[in-house]
This record gives C-alpha cells, structure tokens and sequence, in this order.
C-alpha cells in the first residue's frame, strides 16, 4: 500500500529526557492486548515490577502522574530492559498519528509534541509517499476519496501560494461551497473565491469558548481567560507570525480533511483548520503583548500546548465540530472577519 506523510517527518526524532513536557508525565497510558500479554509472561523482578504497575490494561501513573516505567533521567525502563520493540503501540506511535483510507495509509507527527511543533513550524510543506506492507483496514468510498484528495490539494495550494488574507477568507468561502455541493451529490471544485461579506469577529467569545473546553493541564483555562481579557490590546496580525499560521493550517487541513471520506464532512474541519491558526497565533501576541519578545521556541511550545488541549481530547473536538454549525461566533462570515480585519 501507499504511505503518505509530510516531508519533514523523516527529520523526526524524539528528544526523550530533553523534552521539557515528557509524554509519559500526565497521559493515560494504554496498553495494546498483543504488548499486555507479552508484558504478563515476563518473569524474574522486572516481571513482578510489570505486574504490580499494571491496572486494566493501562499503566498506573504515580501521585505525580508520571508513568511508573519513567526513570528519574526521564527515560523509559521498559526500552532499557525489553527493548525498543516491545513497548506497547502508543509508545513505539505517539507523537505520530495514521489513517487508512482502503490501499492509502496517511500520516504524520502530532503538533502536541515540541520537536514535532519546531518541524512544522520551520519546515516548509510537501507530501512524500513510500511503498509499505499491506495492512488490514476497512475500504472507504473511493470516488469520495479521490475528489477529497483533490480538494486538500487545491486548498494547501492555495494556503502556501495566495496573500494571507485571500488564503484563509478563501480556504473558508471554498469549504462552505464544497460542503454544500458534498452534500447534494455533486462532486465538483468550486472556486476560490470571497463573496462572503464578513461580519464582526467576536474574539473574547472564542478565546472564551476554547477556554471552557475540557481542560487536560489545570493551567490552560486561567491561560486562556487570562489571554482573552488582552482582546482590545493585541489586534491585528503580526506579519512575521503569518508564515507559521499558514503552516498550521496546512497541518490541521492534512491531518484532518480526509477524514471526511467516513461522514462527508468537511466544513467543521476546515474551520477547525482556521480557527487553530488563528487562535495559535492570538495567543502568540498575547505573549509578545506580555513579555515584549518572542521566541520561536514560545511559538513552538504555545502551539505545542494548545494542540494538547484541542487535539487530544475527542471531547474537546466533538464539542468544536458541534460548535461550528451551532455557535455564531463560528460562523464563516464571523470567521471570515478575524482575518479581514
């Protein structure tokens, strides 16, 4: 089958104890029946350690939520004494996500990791693709699939080539059309084009909204409040913040789009696609409004942190794809404004 990924993947190496938000500290940890066998049939004192740390079919985290198998050098004692091959899957996976989509496997590196973070913000775009072993996977509506492709394709064309303010107004007037012609059976391109007259943003509102998701560190709702407060004293955009907006959106229509192949939908993504750029790159004036510089590392590591909260919780995105048809705030002519303006 084919494997296709973004570019910079290959540079991709994780940073194991110089990571300053280790993946081991905070996460539940699950584990795949094929490693929880194996880990059960390990004998001697290192088998009894396995046993009494396991707690159904997940590792029991210590009072400080670190994964018990993580070392005072934050490196894993399971790698050490069992090898690489026999972590569970999550470990050998994350940061990296997959999807199947019949004989097509897409993938990447999740931006709620901080090296993946640098990589995507640094490296420019581009789609490499590899022969891989056939793996076993459900088929999917081919014809659906291949319009889609076509579909990311033209919009992170039109995300990497047109001004930022055409690119996002655009990509957002585009996915409304489309979703429309999705669903009344028409599987056609429309054009770019901005014919949505834009209303105010509400920007306190969003921030607002996100900062009521379900939080998974403590500290991400007194961000967020905190940071929505600043409304009227960080507007407009920061020009030399847009290259990095449009290489986030590029990495949520990616990472996200096709899915639509399964439901259909496409809108609530694309503003997904939007609404992270632009929140990422709010709150990245909001730091520069706070300490009066900002480093690519703060840019890395805010993206970082709000991809954990946004992104690894089902919870949290449920609730934005409802909130995107249901919520006026997101709204395409609302969120149409937030870069007109």
């Amino acid at each position: 089958m084919i494997f296709r990924y973004p570019s910079y993947c290959d540079k991709f190496r994780c940073t194991a104890d110089k990571c300053s938000d280790n993946c081991c500290i905070g996460w539940e940890i699950d584990i795949d029946s094929g490693t929880l066998a194996y880990y059960q049939g390990i004998s001697g004192t290192f088998g009894k350690r396995l046993k009494e740390n396991i707690a159904d079919g997940c590792f029991v985290l210590d009072e400080n939520e670190r994964c018990p198998f993580l070392n005072s050098r934050n490196l894993c004692d399971i790698f050490t004494e069992l090898g690489e091959e026999h972590l569970c899957r999550i470990c050998t996976d994350h940061p990296r996500y997959f999807e199947w989509f019949g004989d097509v496997k897409e993938g990447g590196a999740g931006l709620c990791c901080e090296e993946a973070a640098r990589l995507i913000l640094s490296n420019d775009f581009a789609i490499a693709e590899k022969t891989v072993p056939d793996e076993d996977c459900d088929e999917c509506d081919e014809e659906l699939f291949s319009f889609l492709v076509s579909a990311r394709s033209a919009i992170i064309s039109h995300l990497q080539t047109d001004s930022f303010t055409e690119a996002f107004c655009g990509m957002l007037d585009f996915a409304e059309e489309l979703q429309y012609r999705i669903d009344n059976g028409e599987y056609s391109l429309p054009e770019f084009r901005q014919v949505t007259e834009p209303k105010t943003p509400d920007i306190q509102g969003i921030i607002r909204f996100l900062a009521e998701l379900e939080p998974i560190d403590e500290n991400w709702k007194p961000y967020a409040e905190r940071c929505a407060a600043m409304a009227d004293e960080v507007t407009g955009e920061v020009p030399e913040h847009k290259p990095y907006m449009r290489k986030l959106a590029i990495y949520f229509i990616f990472r996200y789009f096709l899915k639509g192949t399964f439901d259909g939908e496409i809108l609530s993504r694309v503003k997904l696609a939007a609404v992270s750029a632009w929140a990422i790159g709010y709150f990245w004036r909001c730091g520069l409004h706070e300490k009066g510089a900002l480093t690519f590392e703060d840019m890395a590591q805010t993206a970082k942190n709000f991809s954990k909260e946004v992104e690894y919780s089902e919870e949290n995105l449920d609730t934005l794809a409802d909130a995107f048809y249901d919520e006026e705030i997101f709204s395409t002519e609302r969120l149409t404004a937030l870069f007109k303006n």
